[in-house]
């Protein structure tokens, strides 16, 4: 019974299950490779029959391209160039049929634009083509950025044509039209109207109008023309208002007796000015001698052969090369002379050139109380805070000094626009006639010798005093002295003054209302030779020459006219430029 139960055992292990599994695959392969068959079989009937092949002996693929895209660039040129907003689109159209009607109509007539790629069977666009004529609908060009050619000139033609418009240099600053007729840039068209009212906006913001007002050409004080539009300007203007403010702290009226206002007042003087507590500055001279005291051993240390007072109360930048001119014309003629000049404004050492050649020139800040005293226009020195708060003070007060000066102390008087061409009458009391009316002589103070304690200067003190307007420029000045002189002359004192009227042609040999016309060179022979008979009679009858600073600041005198020759004549510094 064993030998039958083990040949049982050893029988292959083949069952029907490895059977059927077997059968299963047959099957499962059999299905795939019919499926696949089938989807060869639709596939290649639901291509469309193109006409051009890749393999087609009677049309060359290159030959094709280049029929389809004549006209055109390089193509790797132009994919570079057609990389823009539809590059996220396909570029590849596939041709999807509904039928074999339908295959045909794509194949005889493809969309416009598009060639056959025999590579893949499909349509698709050009790479070196832009767009088509129906593309151009679909497309979203980007008309604001502008492509510029070779020629540098925008190839845009809305762009093009815009530029084309403009006409004059305001369309082309985008400026507002000022002239009638005159339509706005189209350049401004959009953004303009909200820019200025944007603009208009933060004018008027109190936050943003302080920031935009420093910017201001107009209103900056290191951006003002000093020699344009008048001998002020708006940055003078912002620094006086600033010294004003400041003087404005310092305690007015009584305070306890006269004293402590005179010590309230120098303080003042002292602080406002660069020389701190001194007075004057002359080499050799103390620094801690009163004003009286430093005038008086200015003009007595030293062998003064003319004592000369020039009073110069403007900013110190303005004191230029034509106002030098007349110092040194002053010190060529007289080499012994002491000039003494009275300022509020420039430093005590602001001469010192001047000193280190051997000239005797200094600076004094002139104290009112002292230099008033005994006079009658000594009340002007306790209402000096409110004084030079006027509109004219710098006038009037060079207008009172000189007077001033000349009865304390006697001497001459020069305006800082004067070029002294002769030696001065020491000796004289005299003054010059500016024009005449009527016969009735017009005076004025630019040039003027008085010996001290002079009757005709007190009476000019006293119509000082007296008729004194501090909204009038002339009126106590040239107008002052005229008057007196007058009045003097119909009461038959005139002889008892000993005073000597100059005639015009001393010191003012070319009036106010012609000197303008001699700041320019000769255009021609005639002009010239006129020009030439006037300088020989100007240097042979005339002292001083009077070139009207207060008409022509803004004037620079052209080289070879007549007032830089007269500029000139006696110059000791002649490289320096007008």
């Amino acid at each position: 019974m064993l030998g039958p139960l083990r040949a049982a055992r050893r029988r292959p292990s083949f069952g029907p299950q490895h059977v059927c599994a077997a059968a299963a695959l047959l099957l499962l392969l059999l299905s795939v490779s019919v499926l696949h068959s089938r989807l060869g079989s639709s596939s290649l009937s639901g291509l469309p029959d193109p006409k051009p092949s890749l393999f087609s002996s009677d049309v060359d693929p290159l030959f094709a391209d280049e029929e389809s895209d004549a006209g055109s660039s390089d193509p790797i040129d132009g994919g570079d160039v057609d990389d823009d907003d539809d590059g996220g689109k396909e570029e590849i159209i596939r041709a999807v049929g509904a039928g074999d009607n339908d295959d045909e109509e794509t194949s005889k007539n493809p969309r416009p634009g598009l060639v056959w790629d025999p590579l893949f069977a499909t349509f698709r666009r050009p790479f070196d083509k832009r767009s088509t004529v129906d593309d151009e609908e679909d497309s979203r060009i980007d008309r604001a950025a502008v492509v510029f050619s070779s020629d540098d000139r925008p190839v845009d033609e809305e762009i093009r044509s815009k530029l084309d418009s403009i006409k004059s240099i305001e369309d082309a600053l985008l400026l507002k039209p000022t002239r009638k007729g005159r339509g706005a840039s189209p350049l401004r068209d959009g953004w303009a109207p909200w820019f200025e009212s944007r603009g208009e906006f933060l004018k008027k913001d109190k936050m943003f109008r302080l920031n935009l007002d420093v910017l201001d050409p107009l209103k900056h004080p290191l951006l003002q023309d000093p020699d344009g539009g008048g001998p002020v300007t708006e940055g003078d203007r912002l620094i006086k208002k600033a010294i004003f403010k400041s003087l404005e702290k310092t305690p007015m009226g009584k305070i306890g007796g006269d004293e402590k206002v005179k010590k309230v007042e120098r303080r003042t003087l002292g602080h406002s000015y660069a020389g701190g507590g001194r007075w004057g500055y002359f080499p050799g001279l103390e620094g801690n001698l009163g004003f009286s005291e430093f005038v008086e051993r200015f003009f007595g240390g030293n062998l003064c052969g003319v004592r000369v007072f020039m009073v110069w109360n403007s900013p110190p930048w303005m004191f230029g090369v034509r106002h030098q001119r007349g110092l040194e014309s002053l010190l060529r003629t007289h080499r012994d002379a002491c000039v003494l000049v009275m300022s509020e404004t420039i430093e005590l050492d602001f001469f010192k050139g001047f000193v280190k050649d051997g000239f005797k020139v200094a600076v004094a800040m002139p104290n009112l109380d002292e230099l008033l005293k005994d006079t009658p226009v000594h009340v002007f020195a306790s209402v000096w805070h409110e004084w030079r708060k006027t509109r004219h003070y710098p006038v009037h007060y060079s207008e009172l000094i000189r007077l001033a000066s000349l009865y304390k102390y006697g001497g001459v008087y020069l305006d800082a626009d004067v070029i002294v061409l002769k030696s001065l009458h020491i000796s004289k009391n005299y003054i010059g006639m500016e024009d005449q009316v009527a016969e009735v002589p017009i005076l004025n103070g630019a040039v003027m010798a008085f010996e001290k304690n002079s009757p005709f200067i007190l009476e000019c003190l006293k119509e000082f005093y007296d008729t004194y307007d501090d909204a009038r420029v002339r009126w106590n000045g040239a107008d002052l002295l005229t008057r007196v002189h007058g009045r003097l002359d119909h009461a038959g004192k005139k002889s008892q003054l000993k005073l000597i009227v100059e005639p015009y042609y001393a010191f003012f040999p070319i009036n106010s209302h012609n000197i303008t016309r001699y700041f320019t060179a000769p255009e021609d022979d005639a002009e010239r030779a006129q020009q030439d008979l006037l300088f020989k009679k100007i240097l042979n009858e005339s002292t001083a020459f009077h070139f009207w600073n207060s008409q022509t600041y803004s004037l620079v005198p052209e080289t070879d006219s007549l007032v830089e020759r007269l500029l000139n004549h006696h110059c000791l510094r002649c490289l320096d430029i007008l």
